[in-house]
């Protein structure tokens, strides 16, 4: 029950960003530029650092409230995402050329959406399963195709986005994982209401960040800032 209201929920979502979203329109319209994608995939990457250190807050915050299933579920993913930085690295240096040395900016809503999970987290460590569905579903659904335009229609090689094109891939296949889970580790229904706004929480937060990346001048660039940020999360 919980898992399918969710799933419906992202599946919405999906079919309004390709009018709503601006990563998506702007590579539909063929508007995205390379520094665009560069500033993008730092940002990516910053918030792929934290995904380790907020699998084992989960797993360690679930096993203080005593539900060691849903520890072993985020024990489970925290070993699925070893590496996963690396990709993000990667492509920073492909696309370095293309973007031009521009400036690499950390957005105010990509700190505000970390800083939102970890309060997520700290609420009930049940909770952080519909970030992660939002995460999965939307990547699984859109990855593909988004990486299409680009590269067809913006000149940006899937070469240079292997940190979505692999993400899509892998999630394709957690997605139904991913909703047989909640159903078996949320069982009660009336915790639905509490899921629900996180799920929306992360959209709007999500929606802040995309239009935050394709804009220019609104935050501070990347610098002793981002390694400091990380080190305390």
């Amino acid at each position: 029950m919980i898992a399918n209201a969710l799933h419906v929920e992202v599946e919405q979502y999906g079919r309004r960003a390709a009018t709503s979203n601006p990563l998506y329109y702007k590579a539909a319209n063929g508007t995205m530029t390379a520094s665009c994608i560069s500033n993008y995939l730092a940002n990516i990457h910053y918030l792929i650092l934290h995904t380790p250190t907020y699998l084992g807050r989960a797993r360690d915050e679930s096993r203080i409230r005593g539900d060691e299933d849903l520890a072993r579920h985020y024990e489970h993913k925290l070993g699925e995402e070893v590496g996963h930085d690396a990709w993000a690295e990667r492509d920073l240096s492909k696309i370095a050329e293309q973007a031009l040395a521009s400036p690499r900016k950390i957005m105010p809503a990509m700190r505000e959406l970390v800083a939102f999970i970890a309060r997520t987290i700290d609420r009930d460590p049940a909770l952080y399963l519909s970030y992660i569905l939002f995460a999965e579903q939307l990547v699984a659904a859109m990855g593909d195709e988004w990486l299409t335009l680009l590269e067809e229609r913006c000149g940006i090689p899937r070469s240079a986005m292997t940190v979505i094109a692999n993400h899509a891939e892998l999630d394709r296949h957690h997605v139904d994982e991913a909703l047989d889970r909640i159903d078996e580790l949320v069982g009660d229904p009336r915790k639905l209401p509490q899921m629900r706004e996180v799920l929306l929480d992360t959209i709007a937060h999500f929606d802040r960040f995309c239009m935050e990346v394709t804009e220019t001048g609104i935050s501070a660039p990347v610098s002793r800032e981002f390694d400091d940020q990380v080190s305390a999360a």
